[in-house]
């Protein structure tokens, strides 16, 4: 039996789905509506156990129908805001459901999601605010003891520009759309007949930043990825990790930034896997997720391997992908073995994706004989450094408002490798060099 708020943000009778042709191929929008019409009773999206204590709102599980018409409903909201096709729109949301569907919604509306980090400061959002001129947010009224809405509500009265505030969750404050309400419309309204993209300059894509380097001074660096380089970059996640649509993914990693998106809702949309993301960390929700009948992929952050070999793993664990953040140091005997893939993402440019070995030993190389070079190439310089190319890899800062049209370049992603053996055994960053990082 549904819930009340399933049967609210269900199709209607007779409610077809818009057509997503104006979305970028590759984007969430496009690869949402794939599913829901290959299979629409298929499990899309998954809550938190437990998630109503922080957040004040239902729990919630979406088929690929569901998903696809909820999108739907936010995106003719954000087209109906008038903004500008490419127009940045940040999103400021945990991981879950409603971060998920907002950033498909942007996709389809014509709009670039900027993925604003819950941990940040209103003085660094303030800045990002001020330097990329958001034209809006969406956000949640209640995170545990934060009211994020009211924290974007005071920002808008400082920076004009800033004018449509939209917000999930109980209580949403006066000046903010309701878009809980929005998805339980019973019809869409219709978005503008033309193209919303199409005399946009650039790409599809979305807006994150590099935080190995800037949160102090409050300074983060937005970079600018495609949709069709985050499609790459889950399609080589996935082929790495033998991903299959039969198994569920449970992410415990933001979808604020490369890795995040990449290991969780890019890669369950190509995989054809239900997702499951976890936005505050909770023990006992761990516990309650981790058994079940369907196999079961987690995705944790590396720091946490400790923790996670105290666990009993249940049998329908069929993996754990650990996910690093260079720079980082790896340790010779790794309290997880067997089942484990290692991912390293060195800042907003590249994701390298590796199982461990027969004998469940740290593996990550950068010879990769098995890759497919076009989508993610990589190379050790004399010197250590770092290099990339390949879709996957073709990601840039943002110059001003207008996403970059990258080429197949190799780029120096900021970190030196330390291999033993042909593993890598660290990353560190590489001293400051007066040369063109993509010459």
């Amino acid at each position: 039996m549904k819930s009340p708020a399933q049967e609210r943000w269900a199709p209607d009778t007779g409610e077809e789905f818009p057509s997503p042709a104006d979305a970028d191929a590759n984007g969430p929008a496009a690869l949402f509506a794939r599913r829901a019409l290959a299979d629409p009773g298929g499990v899309a999206l998954l809550p938190q156990p437990g998630g109503m204590q922080w957040s004040g709102r239902e729990e919630i599980s979406l088929t690929n129908a569901e998903a696809e018409m909820a999108a739907s409903r936010l995106a003719a909201q954000f087209a109906a805001f008038g903004l500008p096709a490419r127009a940045l729109f940040g999103v400021a949301l945990p991981a879950g459901p409603e971060a998920c569907l907002t950033i498909a919604a942007l996709d389809r509306a014509g709009l670039t999601p900027c993925l604003i980090p819950l941990s940040w400061s209103p003085e660094q959002i303030g800045a990002v605010v001020e330097s990329l001129g958001l034209a809006g947010v969406a956000t949640q009224s209640r995170i545990g003891d934060l009211n994020p809405a009211l924290e974007w509500r005071d920002l808008a009265m400082r920076y004009f520009g800033l004018r449509f505030l939209s917000a999930f969750g109980p209580a949403v404050p006066d000046g903010f759309t309701d878009l809980d309400a929005v998805m339980a419309q019973s019809a869409i309204s219709a978005p503008p007949s033309a193209d919303p993209a199409a005399d946009a300059p650039g790409p599809s894509g979305y807006v994150s930043f590099d935080r190995s380097e800037g949160e102090a001074d409050g300074a983060p660096v937005a970079w600018f990825r495609s949709w069709a380089s985050a499609r790459a970059a889950a399609d080589s996640f996935v082929a790495a990790t033998d991903m299959s649509p039969r198994e569920r993914l449970l992410t415990l990693i933001a979808q604020d930034d490369h890795r995040g998106l990449t290991t969780g809702l890019m890669a369950a949309l190509v995989s054809g896997c239900g997702l499951e993301a976890h936005g505050l960390f909770s023990s006992d929700a761990l516990a309650q997720s981790l058994p079940g009948e369907q196999p079961l992929r987690l995705v944790a952050p590396g720091w946490m391997e400790a923790d996670l070999a105290r666990l009993d793993f249940p049998e329908n664990l069929c993996g754990v992908v650990l996910v690093h953040q260079a720079p980082v140091r790896f340790k010779a005997q790794t309290p997880l073995t067997h089942g484990v893939t290692d991912a390293l993402a060195f800042g907003e440019i590249a994701l390298l994706t590796q199982p461990r070995d027969a004998r469940g030993r740290f593996a990550l190389s950068l010879d990769r004989p098995d890759a497919d070079a076009s989508m993610l190439a990589v190379r050790r310089e004399a010197d250590g450094r770092i290099q990339f190319r390949g879709m996957a890899a073709q990601a840039a800062p943002l110059d001003g408002r207008t996403p970059p049209v990258e080429a197949d370049i190799w780029r120096d992603c900021g970190f030196i490798a330390e291999v033993f053996a042909g593993i890598v055994i660290g990353v560190t960053r590489a001293p400051a060099s007066g040369s063109d990082p993509e010459a």
